[in-house]
């Protein structure tokens, strides 16, 4: 049965922000980078460790940008376990201590950003509390006065997940040189970029740090789904480059929709749910990345099943679109073989390019009064009823070879 799909996910809005395409600012130590350039000849050695820093002892670079976030364990504030296995997301790391003055004063731009991260559903936020050496590791040392973590949030209002580091394992596992620093991990576990303080960083420091995270975010996602763009388009003979019998897997998505982005959701047939995948254009110019198909699988064969669109900018047959085309437009020969699918919600004209081995279905919006035959409809049904979604059915593999 052809009927409107219900997606799982309540928002399909993926957060972007405009490329940057004002000259490369001249290095500094404040600034959010993403790839280690050659320091100022100011810069120097001012600690021994082999790390160039500036008059204030802030690193120019990070060793780890590029590569893939350390492994290891270790206990939480909370005294839960953490393992860095779990980061497989899109994750924002505040490397603090509380021993540390120039993080007191990002502390309360912290609290902010873990607050605005809460409310991305793509993003998430984790601290590391981190010794300042291995000669410092004394609870005293550690906590100052307030002896904990929790004791520190209690007292302040704070409260984000924190990573205890109690010896500078960690510390050293990540190579800081400085605190605060801050990393963003992308799902595939890279160090995608890094910066010291955002008490120094001037404007409007959280906004301009989720700004340069949606930046990053969406230039990664480019270069993992990129390609040429195909016509957005779809008909009986397929959709964009999905045509004919096609594996239900990533892969087979990112070969027949380059230039999008790929995600999964859920969809609901009844009480049940079945996965889907939902093919989005790329965030661009500081909009969202838009909805363009959702693909359904059939799971007897372990392939694509179908192709659906609500787009009004997909073309189907005859150059239909969504919202615009009429079923007035179809031939009376078309719609002949239209069938009426009435439910609790909506009552649709289903129309497929054939009654007996159909590849392309158009569902109409019904208007007027109707008995489930198209010729008995009101009279006024071709003025109201309009193109709703447009699916493609693929062939089953006996019928492809």
């Amino acid at each position: 049965m052809f009927r409107q799909l219900i997606l799982a996910a309540a928002v399909l809005v993926l957060a972007a922000c405009s490329p940057d395409k004002a000259a490369a600012p001249e290095p500094a130590a404040t600034n959010f980078i993403t790839a280690n350039v050659a320091p100022p000849a100011t810069a120097a050695d001012t600690k021994g460790d082999g790390v160039l820093r500036d008059a204030d002892n802030r690193p120019y670079g990070y060793a780890l940008l590029g590569e893939k976030f350390p492994e290891f364990t270790a206990k939480m504030a909370d005294g839960q376990t953490f393992d860095s296995a779990v980061l497989n997301r899109w994750m924002v790391i505040d490397v603090w201590g509380i021993w540390c003055g120039d993080c007191m004063r990002d502390a309360p731009y912290v609290a902010a950003l873990a607050t605005a991260i809460e409310q991305d559903p793509d993003l998430y936020f984790l601290s590391i509390h981190v010794p300042a050496n291995a000669s410092r590791i004394s609870d005293e040392e550690l906590y100052g006065k307030y002896g904990s973590v929790e004791a520190y949030f209690a007292e302040k209002g704070y409260s984000y997940p924190t990573v205890l580091d109690t010896d500078t394992s960690i510390r050293e596992k990540l190579k800081i040189s400085w605190t605060p620093s801050y990393l963003l991990i992308s799902p595939d576990g890279i160090i995608r970029a890094f910066r010291t303080d955002l008490s120094v960083a001037g404007g409007e420091p959280v906004k301009d740090f989720l700004k340069d995270v949606a930046r990053v975010k969406s230039e990664v996602r480019k270069a993992e789904f990129g390609g040429t763009l195909l016509p957005a388009s779809i008909g009986p003979e397929g959709t964009m480059g999905l045509k004919g019998t096609t594996p239900f897997t990533l892969d087979a998505m990112k070969a027949a929709f380059p230039g999008h982005e790929i995600l999964t959701d859920r969809a609901y047939a009844g009480e049940q749910t079945y996965p889907v995948f939902l093919i989005q254009t790329l965030p661009a110019d500081g909009e969202a990345g838009r909805l363009v198909y959702v693909v359904e699988p059939d799971w007897t064969l372990g392939n694509v099943g179908a192709v659906v669109t609500r787009n009004p900018n997909i073309v189907g047959p005859d150059g239909s679109k969504v919202g615009q085309t009429k079923l007035k437009a179809l031939s009376p020969e078309a719609r002949s073989v239209c069938k009426l699918e009435t439910g609790p919600m909506d009552s649709l004209f289903i129309c497929p390019d054939s009654a007996e081995n159909p590849r392309f279905i158009g569902a109409f919006g019904a208007g007027g009064d109707f008995d489930g035959k198209l010729s008995d409809a009101a009279p006024d049904y071709q003025e109201e009823a309009v193109l709703l979604e447009m699916k493609y059915v693929l062939p089953a593999p006996s019928a492809a070879q």
